[in-house]
């Protein structure tokens, strides 16, 4: 039988999302900025944006330097 999981614990990588569409700011389409920083699909990109813990680490870097993130705001985002 199926269980309820009642505990709304937060994704561990949710705050990494926020963080890149919080640097995305409030632009038109923030998918096609994130494609043409690492050269993939829109729906790739998409992708990344939903899942952050789906990033590897060279895409990460790659969003990080596009957008000029601080590395100390990086290190906030990442809980482990």
């Amino acid at each position: 039988m199926p269980r309820t999981n009642l505990c709304k614990r937060e994704v561990p990588h949710a705050q990494l999302g926020r963080l890149i569409i919080g640097f995305l700011g409030l632009r038109h389409n923030p998918a096609a900025d994130v494609a043409a920083i690492l050269g993939c699909s829109e729906n790739t990109a998409r992708a990344r944006l939903n899942y952050p813990g789906d990033l590897t680490v060279s895409e990460l870097i790659s969003i990080c330097r596009g957008l000029h993130i601080p590395i100390e705001d990086l290190r906030a985002a990442i809980r482990y």
